[in-house]
C-alpha cells in the first residue's frame, strides 16, 4: 500500500490515461504530438482543446480550461477533488485508502455519525414519500392538484407529506435511530415537556440535496391559513446541512449534464418556482434557499455553467436580490443576463398565465446585468428633480467603475442617456475624468509592469525548457536568486530535486502541488509553445542575460544612490570597485561573478 496520499494519488493516475478517460467523454483525433477534440466545457465548432499524452495533461486554446485527469473528471462530473479520485478509483479497481482518518479516532467516529445522520435523512424522505399517497394526506394532494403537479415532478423532487407530531419519530425509532441521532439530523424537535416532535407536522415536504444527491435536509409548506406560522420551515444547520450553501434543483442539473452540455442556468427564487420551470421544459433552473446568494453559490453553480441568467419575483424585494446577485455572478467571472418580468410576476404566476412559449421569449430577452443594473437604480428616480439626478449619476458612474476598460464604460451611455437624459459627452467626461497626477502615475505604474512582464516572459520560457528537459538548459546556472515569486522558486526546486537524484518528472503532478486556478503563469508554462521562438537555444541564453541584466541594473542603480550618500572615503572606493565590476560585467555580458 502506498505510504501516503501523494504516493498514492500518483499511483491512481499512472494508471488512469488521460487519453483513455477523456475518449470516453469527447471524440479524439490525433494530430502532431496530441489529440484535439471539441471543448466539452464551452460552445464550439472547431476543436480548440488538446490533450498531451506524454505530459498527461490537458488545455483548451479557447475557453483556456486546463488540467490533469482528475481535473478534467472533477469539471465533466461536477464534483470536487475527493469525488472524481473515488470515480477514477473505481474505474481502475484501486480503493480510496481512507488516510484521513488513520490513527484518528475522534475523526473516524465524527464520519459514522455523518453516515448515520444521511442514512436517517433518507429513509425519513422515502416515507415522507409514501405518506403523500395515503387517504390522511389530502390536504397535500389537494395543494397538488391545484398547483397542477404531475407525477414526473413529484417523483423529480420527491414530494412527501408529514402527517403529524408524532409518527415520523415513531416510524425512524422503530427502524432502530435514537433521538440524538434524530435531533442531530434535525429531523426532530423537543418541547417543553422533554418530549420529541416532528417539526415538520401537517406540511408538503421538499427534501434537500446536495451536489452528490444526497438528502441532507428539508424545506416543508404550510398548507393552510395560518399567518402565526411561517409559509416555509427549512432544516436547522445540521452536520451535513448548511442553508447558506445548498442551491434547490443543483442535484438534478448536475444529473442533466452527465447526458448533455448544460449552455446556461436559470436562477429562479423558491422551489415551487424551479418545480413550475422543470414543468415547462426549462430543466435548467435553480434557487436559494430562502437565504441570500454568496459566492458559494457561485462556485458550486461555476462547476455546471458559466453562464446564468437571473430571474427572481418582479417585485421590489425581488430586483433587490436579483441585482445583488448578478454582481456576486459577475465578479465569480460569469457571463450574467438578468430578467425582470412584467408585472410584478414570478415564474410560477408568469407560467400558469402565458405559458412556456411566452417564459422562453421573456428568457430569449433577459438583458446584460449591467444594464439591468442601471434599471435597477433608476427605479423610483425623478429626474426633473436635481439632486434625485445627481445621486443617480453618482451610482450609475460607481457601477460603471467596476467595467475594466473604457470600452466596455461605454456601451452603457446611450441606455443611460435614454432613460435619464443626461447628455452622453457629459457621461464622457464624468466617467473618463481622470487628473494629470493620476495619469502620470498609472503611466510609471504600466512602465513598471512592461519591465517585469518581460522578465516573467524570460522567465517562464526558462521554467518550461527546465521543465520539458531541453538539451540546451545550463542546470548548473543559479536560477533561483533571480526568482521573484514563491510560486516560481518553488516549482524551480521541484524541477531540481528531480534532476539531482535522475528521477523521472511527471508534469501532471505540478496540478497536486499547485492551485492553477490562482497561478495562470503555470498555465502557460507547462503549456509553453517552443515553435514560437525560432532558434530555442539562442532565445534561452538571451532570456537568462535578460534577467541577469535586469538585475546587475537594480543593483548598480542601489549602489549608485549610496555612493551619493556615503561619506566615508574608503566606503566610497569600495563603492565604486563594486559600480566598475558590475559596469564591466554589463558590457561584457558575462552572466556569472
Amino acid at each position: 500500500m502506498a505510504k501516503d496520499f501523494k504516493e498514492w494519488l500518483g499511483e491512481l493516475k499512472s494508471k488512469c490515461d488521460i487519453v483513455s478517460v477523456m475518449s470516453k467523454y469527447c471524440h479524439l483525433v490525433q494530430k502532431g504530438r496530441g489529440y484535439w477534440t471539441c471543448c466539452p466545457f464551452h460552445l464550439e465548432k472547431t476543436p480548440s482543446l488538446c490533450i498531451y499524452e506524454y505530459e498527461q495533461t490537458y488545455h483548451c486554446y479557447g475557453c483556456k480550461e486546463h488540467g490533469d485527469v482528475v481535473k478534467f473528471v472533477q469539471k465533466i462530473e461536477s464534483c470536487d477533488f475527493m469525488q472524481a479520485v473515488e470515480i477514477l478509483a473505481k474505474s481502475v479497481g484501486m480503493e480510496v485508502p481512507n488516510f484521513s482518518l488513520k490513527n484518528d479516532d475522534g475523526i473516524e467516529k465524527r464520519k459514522k455519525e455523518k453516515d448515520l445522520v444521511l442514512q436517517a435523512l433518507n429513509d425519513a424522505m422515502l416515507h415522507y414519500k409514501e405518506n403523500l399517497y395515503k387517504e390522511i394526506a389530502k390536504p397535500a394532494q389537494e395543494y397538488i392538484k391545484k398547483r397542477k403537479l404531475t407525477i414526473n415532478q413529484l417523483n423529480d423532487f420527491v414530494l412527501g407529506y408529514s402527517v403529524d407530531y408524532n409518527e415520523m419519530p415513531n416510524y425512524l425509532i422503530g427502524k432502530g435511530y435514537s433521538y440524538d441521532i434524530l435531533q442531530k439530523a434535525g429531523l426532530v424537535d423537543k418541547n417543553q415537556k422533554g418530549n420529541f416532535y416532528d417539526p415538520f407536522a401537517y406540511r408538503l415536504m421538499f427534501p434537500l440535496f446536495n451536489m452528490y444527491n444526497e438528502c441532507v435536509g428539508f424545506s416543508a409548506r404550510i398548507l393552510t391559513n395560518d399567518k402565526t406560522k411561517a409559509k416555509y420551515r427549512n432544516s436547522s444547520n445540521t452536520v451535513v446541512f448548511d442553508k447558506s450553501n445548498l442551491i434547490y434543483g443543483l442535484n438534478l442539473l448536475r444529473q442533466q449534464k452527465q447526458k448533455e452540455a448544460i449552455d446556461k442556468i436559470i436562477i429562479v427564487e423558491g422551489q415551487m418556482d424551479v418545480i413550475a420551470m422543470h414543468k415547462a421544459g426549462f430543466k435548467n433552473a435553480v434557487a436559494c434557499l430562502g437565504t441570500a446568494f454568496t459566492e458559494k453559490h457561485a462556485k458550486q453553480l461555476k462547476l455546471v455553467s458559466p453562464n446564468v441568467i437571473c430571474c427572481l419575483d418582479g417585485d421590489k424585494a425581488g430586483l433587490a436580490a436579483c441585482n445583488k446577485i448578478v454582481d456576486i455572478l459577475a465578479s465569480e467571472g460569469f457571463t450574467v443576463k438578468a430578467l425582470k418580468l412584467p408585472n410584478g410576476n414570478d415564474p410560477d404566476e408568469y407560467i400558469k398565465e402565458h405559458g412556456a412559449t411566452k417564459m422562453q421569449q421573456q428568457l430569449d430577452n433577459a438583458v446584460d446585468y449591467i444594464d439591468f443594473q442601471i434599471d435597477y437604480l433608476a427605479m423610483g428616480v425623478d429626474f426633473k428633480q436635481s439632486n434625485q439626478k445627481t445621486k443617480f449619476m453618482r451610482d450609475v458612474i460607481a457601477l460603471l467603475d467596476k467595467l475594466n476598460s473604457d470600452s466596455e464604460k461605454q456601451v452603457y451611455f446611450k441606455h443611460i442617456r435614454d432613460i435619464s437624459g443626461i447628455p452622453t459627452d457629459i457621461l464622457r467626461q464624468d466617467v473618463f475624468n481622470r487628473n494629470v497626477t493620476q495619469t502620470e502615475q498609472s503611466s510609471k505604474i504600466e512602465d513598471n509592469l512592461n519591465i517585469e512582464d518581460g522578465s516573467n516572459k524570460a522567465l517562464k520560457f526558462i521554467l518550461a525548457s527546465m521543465l520539458y528537459k531541453k538539451e540546451y538548459v545550463n542546470y548548473n546556472f543559479n536560477l533561483k536568486k533571480y526568482l521573484f515569486n514563491d510560486t516560481y522558486a518553488k516549482l524551480y526546486d521541484l524541477i531540481m530535486s528531480k534532476t539531482n537524484s535522475d528521477q523521472n518528472f511527471r508534469i501532471s503532478s505540478l496540478y497536486d502541488e499547485f492551485n492553477f486556478d490562482e497561478e495562470p503563469n503555470l498555465v502557460d508554462i507547462i503549456n509553453y509553445n517552443f515553435e514560437e521562438n525560432g532558434n530555442n537555444e539562442k532565445y534561452y541564453n538571451e532570456c537568462l542575460w535578460n534577467i541577469v541584466e535586469k538585475d546587475l541594473i537594480n543593483q548598480q542603480a542601489k549602489l549608485n544612490e549610496q555612493f551619493q550618500n556615503c561619506t566615508d572615503v574608503n566606503q566610497r572606493k569600495q563603492i565604486l570597485l563594486s559600480i566598475a565590476k558590475i559596469t564591466n560585467r554589463l558590457k561584457n555580458k558575462n552572466m556569472e561573478d
